[in-house]
């Protein structure tokens, strides 16, 4: 059985759409045996609902997490009870294939440092997350928010963070790795960029040179390093473009072809739908955690225990280590 960690609570939506997707998906998966943390009550009322055997399922009981007004610090004490930590330390001394969470994305990302590990010579993982490019592949997008501040050897590491996850998740043996800064040409960027260019010439990557943010979806390349402050602009910004692009079509096309408006709307919807594809996944963690958007759905626990699965059976953790031996 393959053991994922499913931090029920401290999403915008509760527990119940989570529990939901995890049991849709366990039943899909008969080789999944999900590990919820949360309240046990609750579990397996919902868990019974849907008709999933107890044998199915292990329960970290409690009613305590980690809300998103409180400071991402207080993962270091005093919520030694929460679900979140509690989740953590299971998932850093049992064999799973990972963990997800919906949870306060700064003390996530604390508590994979402090009570998970990191990979030898790593000091902080990156938040990467995958957004859609016109020719129909990903661009792995590294980092997307978890790093604000970053030196050029920060840069460095993401693009090998990001190379290892699109290997795979995607199986793309070389991917292309790009660097966001704002001209194509080599001399262009603010002082850390600069450096990080040279610094992936001779990095071994297949590095192609920068990219700027008018081309990050033109699938021009597999990986796009950056900081998180420029990162999480990206994210949201295609995440609202992707919105208001099916509203706009949707609204042009019900007057020029209806019966063609709502099937565009949709299909632009699904690809831009970050819930239906997963979340993000930090990189350089020992094992892997994978963030879920707050406002996360059962499709988003569905994809999300998928994507943890793809990433197992892939080796990913040991093509991190690898990445930065």
């Amino acid at each position: 059985m393959k053991k994922i960690v499913i931090d029920t609570l401290g999403g915008d939506n509760g527990a119940l759409p989570l529990l939901c997707g995890s049991a849709r998906c366990m039943k899909e998966h008969s080789d999944v045996f999900c590990v919820f943390s949360g309240d046990k009550e609750e579990i397996d009322k919902i868990m019974g609902d849907n008709s999933i055997s107890r044998d199915r399922y292990t329960v970290l009981n409690t009613k305590e997490y980690i809300t998103n007004s409180q400071s991402p610090m207080s993962v270091f004490g005093g919520c030694d009870n929460s679900s979140m930590v509690l989740a953590l330390e299971y998932l850093r001394d049992n064999e799973c294939a990972g963990m997800i969470s919906a949870g306060n994305t700064g003390a996530l990302l604390i508590g994979t440092i402090c009570r998970l590990g990191l990979v030898k010579g790593l000091k902080r993982p990156a938040l990467s997350s995958a957004l859609p490019a016109v020719d129909g592949s990903y661009i792995c997008l590294v980092d997307c928010g978890a790093n604000v501040d970053c030196t050029a050897k920060d840069l460095c590491e993401f693009a090998k963070l990001g190379t290892a996850f699109v290997k795979s998740m995607y199986g793309i043996e070389s991917p292309r790795v790009a660097l966001l800064s704002t001209g194509k040409e080599k001399g262009k960027g603010n002082k850390a960029t600069k450096e990080a260019y040279a610094l992936l010439e001779s990095s071994g990557l297949n590095f192609t040179g920068n990219l700027e943010g008018s081309d990050v979806l033109l699938g021009k390349a597999d990986v796009l390093a950056c900081d998180g402050y420029a990162g999480n602009i990206v994210l949201k910004d295609t995440e609202a473009t992707g919105k208001i692009a099916a509203a706009m079509s949707k609204r042009i096309l019900a007057s020029l072809a209806p019966e063609s408006a709502e099937k565009v709307s949709k299909e632009l919807e699904r690809n831009f739908d970050f819930n239906s594809r997963g979340g993000a996944t930090f990189l350089g963690t020992k094992k892997t955690v994978v963030k879920m958007h707050g406002a996360a759905n059962s499709s988003t626990a569905v994809s999300c225990i998928e994507q943890v699965l793809k990433l197992s059976e892939s080796g990913f953790d040991t093509a991190v280590e690898n990445a930065l031996s």
